[in-house]
Formats: structure tokens, C-alpha cells, sequence
């Protein structure tokens, strides 16, 4: 049942190219998933993405290639089945905890399905499944469910069956943490799991069972590595922001997830930053998360689950409040991000459940009256899934193309500064520059930005009309002159002065001192860039220039051929 109804929400997605976001620079010209090999295996495990450390993610992707080569179907196809084998898995966790719960319905198993087939099915959840990139929120999570299972079935038995368990729970957790180190904060749920059974079942666990520290010394060892692998990567963008900033977005992520389980709609792929503290939408999150506090510690005794399943959001939610900075988006939500914290409200609802439908609904009861509430009951959750799955459906169909994905997240937030760009960036490139130009011009009726001078510099460069391109992208560098793109724009070592990674500006400055036949500040530049990234269609295409000017043929057309396996089919590569 849980399959069919993945695939019934989600199916659509297989018949779908790559997404516009980062699917071309994870999976379709990253050279480094095509194929198993020790080469290819050596370089996931020693890179990030550039950001992330996910190398099990990346393998998951050779697979795919091993299997269908750059056939977006398998890779769909992957991430609708491993979403799949989640929902399993948390039907497994869910029956679980209501049996370690203290309602004793003899329903669980039916308790724990709903939960499960709400998980499978809700809206929220497409951004991870259909955004081929977004495996590596739905590996983890599979890793991660596994480890809670595994742990959780470990406890209940002892002797070698017992730390097999254990042992097994272990692995399953550093597959997790390679799949992304979002999974860090396992140790942490796993003492919140032991507290659970310890107060839920009224009962006090084994002395090596109870709440301590030691039997999940390797997981908290696995997690600070993995932390410090995280920062590593992202370094530069948790540097760049405040206590207070990131204080601010946790709270409003919060009441953001929330809202949205609850009212499925309003999905976007961007989620602009940019209201006052004093914002409303701020206000009411920050009166939730108290209220859900006070109350998780208020029925802390006589009603652990809720405070287990706010704990279980908010802890499992804590590691993305570091991340909302992208280029030049502030953002305060990613539809992925909730995943796996959305498990934590759904148990809580099904918990409620178990108290709030009569016990004769239940599959062992007798007499007409406790049928026909059941058949009420049965009818409830089979219209509420419809009303998901359709909602799912609709919302997968929103990635058809990336003028559709933009185009709706205009249409969510007309004020959205990324979601405009990106679309006039999308129609500029599909050669609508007049459409692009409208669309930037009715953005300003919500206020000027620096990305809307970047975008309509470039169409005018795209049109050849040089003097108004370099008026715009000068306007945007007196608005934020601390920002590469506009300099890059105009001046490429400036840029590059500003950010060393800054890839695209090391081409274009390589370009120019080939033209000027300074070769060996050329090499400097695309060495650099290759070494920041090797799969770079531009770097591969210069270093042949490059090559080529040095009369070394032979290694010249290494680098061409690198460039046609990024892209075979681009008119450039017509060379020799």
C-alpha cells in the first residue's frame, strides 16, 4: 500500500529531466559519478560538492550510472524508491514508540501505518523526492530510520543477538553521516529514545540501558567528526552570519515546517529572507515554539510523546538553521530540510489519534456502533491521503520544466527577488529576453535589488549592448560592493580578489591571457580553477586552448575530451 501510494503522489517525476538547481553540477556533468571506479570512488570520499561532504550519495549516483548512464528515469526512479523504503521505515519506528506509549491501543500497527502513509504522501516531502540532488536527504534519512530501528530492536533482546543490533545500528549510522552530516544530531535522539522508554513504560531500563552516555559513545564520536567535516565545507557561510540571525531564521523555519504539515500548500524553492524581526509571521512562530515548550515540559511525566515528538522535530531541524545564505538569497526555509523532522509531528498526531477515536473503532471490536465509527474513521484517512496525493501530484508537475518551477515561485511570492532572477535568467536563456525584462520590471513595484541589476545587465550583454550591460552591473556593485558578481562583470580580478573560489572568474581571466599569449598566468588561473572544480566545462575547454598554444597536443586533448563527456552534445566541441 505504502508503494502504490508513493508512486501514485510521486510518480510523475520519473518522466522528468534533471532540475535546474545543482542537478547539473552534482549528476549530469560531474564526471566523478559516472562509473564505479577506484578513481572515482577516491575522488567522492576527498571532496566536497562543493559544500557538502556526502561521498555515499555520490556512490548511490554511480550506481544510477552503472545501471542506466545519465538516464534522469533510473535516477528518479532511485529517489522514488528509496522514498519508498523511508516510509516503510518509519511505520516500523512509529509502531515502535505507540507500543512503548502509554495508550495501549490495540490498534498500533493501524496507528502506525497512518502515520506512515501520511509521510509517504505529503506535499512537503516532494522537493527531496523529485529534485534528483535532493537524494541526499532521503539516503541519510533511510540510514538514519535504520539506525533507530536497529538500535530500537537491539534493546528488546540481549546476549550476541543484542550487539549484533547494536553493532549493525552503528554502521547504519556512519552511512548516514555519509550520506550528509545532517545525521549528526543521531547520539542525541537516541537518548531522547531511552528517556521515552524509561518514562512512557514506567519502568526502569537495565543500568546499561538507561539514559547514559556510554553505549552511545561511538555515535557522538561519529557526530563530532562528521560536525567538524560539515564546517569544514561550509565554513564560509556559517561565519557569515550572527547568533542573532540565525536565531532569528530558527525560529521562523520552525513555525514555517509547522504551518505547511498542517496546510499543504505555498510551496516554493525559494523562501526570501526579508522581513523585520518585528514581522508577524516571526511573532506567531516564537509564541508556538513557547507554547509547545511549556507544554512538552508541562505532560513531561504523564504524556512524554508530545514532548518527544516536539523534541525530535526541533533536534533533527537544528542542524539546517547554520545554512540559509545561497549566493545572494537569505532564505528561511528549504522544503527538504523538513524531511526527516517531520516524522516528530506525525507521531504526535497519531498519538492523538489513539486517544481521541474510541477504542471501538479498533480492529478487535464488537457491535454496530464501534463499525460504523471504524468506517468513519477508515473513510477520514483514506480522503485526507487523496487530498495529499493530489496535492503531491500537482506540486511534483510543478518541476516539469525550470520556467514552471520559477514561474510558480513568482507566482507564491510575487515579492521574491531569487525566484524573478532566476526566472528572467531562465527566459534570457530560452531567448525571451523582452518576457525577462518584464518580469524584473514588475518586481521593482516590491522594492530595487542588486540581483534585478545582474539579470538585466546580463540581457543586455546577451543582446550585444555593451554600454547599458556595464550600466547595470556598475549600479549593482554601488549597491553591495563586497559582492564578486557584478565585478566579475566587469572586473574579473577584483572578483576574484573577493572570493578565491570564485571559478567562473579564473576562466575568464585565464581567456584573456591566452588571447595575450600570457601562458604561464594563464595555467596559474585554470590550475586553480580545475583544482576548485575539475568537472568545470569552461576550465576544461580553456586548459585545451591553453594546451594547445603549448604545443602540448597530446595533453591538449585530455581536456577535450573531459569537456565532451560533460557535454557531448554542445556545437563548441566541433574541433580537433
Amino acid at each position: 500500500m505504502l508503494f502504490g501510494a508513493v508512486f501514485l503522489a510521486f510518480g510523475h517525476s520519473l518522466f522528468q529531466d534533471f532540475a535546474p538547481i545543482d542537478d547539473t553540477l552534482l549528476v549530469r556533468e560531474n564526471l566523478a559519478i559516472r562509473g564505479f571506479s577506484w578513481a572515482n570512488i577516491r575522488y567522492v570520499f576527498t571532496h566536497f560538492d562543493p559544500e557538502l561532504y556526502i561521498p555515499l550519495t555520490f556512490v548511490s549516483f554511480q550506481l544510477n550510472h552503472v545501471l542506466g548512464g545519465l538516464d534522469p528515469f533510473g535516477f528518479h526512479l532511485g529517489n522514488v524508491l528509496l522514498h519508498a523504503a523511508n516510509a516503510w521505515l518509519v511505520y516500523l519506528f512509529l509502531n515502535h514508540l505507540l507500543r512503548s506509549g502509554r495508550s495501549r491501543s490495540s490498534a498500533t500497527k493501524q496507528y502506525a501505518a497512518v502515520g506512515a502513509l501520511l509521510f509517504a504522501v505529503h506535499p512537503l516531502h516532494t522537493e527531496a523526492v523529485v529534485w534528483i540532488a535532493g537524494r541526499k536527504d532521503l539516503l541519510f534519512t533511510f540510514f538514519y530510520l535504520l539506525t533507530l530501528v536497529l538500535y530500537l530492536r537491539g534493546r528488546e533482546v540481549f546476549g550476541l543477538r543484542g550487539k549484533i543490533y547494536y553493532g549493525a545500528s552503528v554502521l547504519c549510522a556512519l552511512m548516514a553521516m555519509l550520506s550528509k552530516a545532517t545525521a549528526m544530531t543521531l547520539p542525541i535522539i537516541l537518548i531522547l529514545l531511552d528517556w521515552f522508554a524509561s518514562v512512557a513504560e514506567d519502568r526502569d531500563l537495565p543500568l546499561q540501558k538507561r539514559v547514559y552516555f556510554i553505549n552511545k559513545t561511538p555515535f557522538f564520536i561519529l557526530s563530532i567528526l562528521f560536525a567538524f567535516i560539515a564546517l569544514s565545507g561550509k565554513e564560509r557561510i556559517v561565519g557569515s552570519t550572527s547568533i542573532i540571525e540565525t536565531g532569528i531564521v530558527a525560529i521562523r523555519s520552525f513555525g514555517h515546517y509547522l504551518w505547511q504539515i498542517f496546510i499543504p500548500v505555498g510551496f516554493s524553492v525559494f523562501y526570501q529572507q526579508r522581513d523585520p524581526i518585528l514581522d508577524a509571521y516571526l511573532f506567531v512562530s516564537l509564541i508556538s515554539l513557547v507554547s509547545l515548550i511549556s507544554l512538552s515540559w508541562y505532560f513531561r511525566n504523564r504524556k512524554p510523546w508530545i514532548a518527544f515528538g516536539v523534541l525530535f522535530y526541533l533536534i533533527t531541524l537544528s542542524p539546517t538553521f547554520f545554512n540559509f545564505h545561497k549566493g545572494l538569497i537569505s532564505f528561511y526555509a528549504v522544503d527538504r530540510y523538513a524531511y526527516l523532522p517531520s516524522i516528530g509531528i506525525i507521531f504526535i498526531f497519531v498519538q492523538l489519534l489513539s486517544f481521541l477515536v474510541p477504542k471501538q473503532s479498533s480492529p478487535s471490536s464488537h457491535g454496530g456502533g464501534g463499525r460504523g465509527e471504524e468506517v468513519i474513521f477508515t473513510i477520514g484517512i483514506v480522503m485526507v491521503s487523496i487530498l495529499l496525493i493530489s496535492l503531491s501530484r500537482h506540486q511534483t508537475r510543478v518541476w516539469d520544466t525550470p520556467e514552471s518551477l520559477y514561474a510558480h515561485s513568482v507566482a507564491v511570492d510575487p515579492a521574491s527577488v531569487p525566484a524573478r532572477a532566476t526566472l528572467a535568467s531562465v527566459l534570457r536563456q530560452t531567448g525571451n529576453p523582452v518576457e525577462a525584462f518584464n518580469i524584473l520590471r514588475a518586481g521593482l513595484a516590491y522594492g530595487d535589488d542588486v540581483s534585478y541589476h545582474l539579470e538585466a545587465g546580463n540581457i543586455y550583454a546577451s543582446n550585444g549592448q555593451v554600454g547599458d550591460a556595464i550600466t547595470e552591473f556598475t549600479k549593482a556593485s554601488q549597491m553591495k560592493p563586497n559582492l564578486p558578481e557584478p565585478l566579475f562583470s566587469i572586473g574579473y580580478r577584483k572578483a576574484l580578489a573577493l572570493d578565491p573560489s570564485y571559478v567562473g572568474a579564473r576562466v575568464r581571466i585565464a581567456d584573456i591571457h591566452i588571447t595575450r599569449k600570457a601562458l604561464d598566468d594563464a595555467e596559474e588561473q585554470l590550475s586553480a580553477a580545475l583544482q576548485w572544480n575539475p568537472s568545470y566545462f569552461g576550465a576544461n575547454m580553456q586548459m585545451y586552448r591553453l594546451r594547445m598554444a603549448q604545443g602540448r597536443e597530446e595533453e591538449a586533448k585530455v581536456y577535450l575530451e573531459k569537456a565532451r563527456e560533460l557535454r557531448p552534445q554542445d556545437p563548441a566541441l566541433n574541433m580537433e
